[in-house]
């Protein structure tokens, strides 16, 4: 069983353990990403129409983000294919049912989320409310993200693994940047024929 099929493991089991536990299979791949753009990326191909490419996207950064799973609803639901379409709602709501397993939203009892655009998944699909302003919170044990709604409430997410993360990821991008400018600025190396003609 591959790593992506053993992420899946809590869905027959949903409870907070099992999912901190296949969430644990996420955050210690060596191309987890917090913060990678993959969320928009398929948000982005849904919108232009391209439902295959949105149902064939898949990444360790993706496994357990909600609205992802949300997009390849749509996806299927465009392409009519009825059964996998209730697959990934049921994914998506066994995930914000899981989220909310690990705390209560609270400072005290905070949810433990997997990547940062888990935050705003569960306030805007899942509690169907908007948030109007975020700050971080740096505790003895743990970071945290307060998102403050628009009913005046406030909710709190651990972000610690994700945050510390973020250097790690940061470095990686700067690394690969780094690597692309050097193929285009790199001089070509002469072929050996050439110095030969030369002499």
């Amino acid at each position: 069983m591959g790593t992506h099929e053993k992420v899946f493991e809590f869905l027959s089991d949903p409870t907070r353990e099992t999912f901190l536990k296949c969430r644990e299979l996420v955050i210690n791949d060596p191309e987890y990403d917090p913060y990678s753009e993959d969320t928009g990326n398929v948000q982005k191909l849904l919108n232009e129409g391209k439902f295959q490419e949105v149902v064939k996207y898949v990444n360790v950064n993706i496994l357990l983000s909600p609205s992802v799973h949300i997009f390849k609803y749509f996806a299927y639901k465009e392409l009519g294919d009825e059964k996998a379409m209730n697959i990934e709602m049921t994914i998506a709501q066994i995930i914000f049912e899981c989220i909310e397993k690990t705390g209560d939203g609270t400072e005290d009892s905070p949810y433990i989320i997997t990547r940062i655009s888990d935050e705003r998944d569960l306030i805007r699909y899942h509690f169907n409310k908007e948030d109007t302003m975020q700050r971080l919170v740096k505790g003895e044990d743990k970071i945290m993200d307060v998102l403050t709604l628009n009913d005046g409430s406030e909710v709190y997410f651990d972000i610690s693994v994700p945050y510390r993360r973020i250097a790690f990821s940061f470095n990686k991008r700067n690394a690969e940047a780094e690597k692309e400018e050097e193929k285009t600025e790199r001089p070509k190396k002469k072929s050996w024929w050439n110095f030969l003609s030369k002499n």
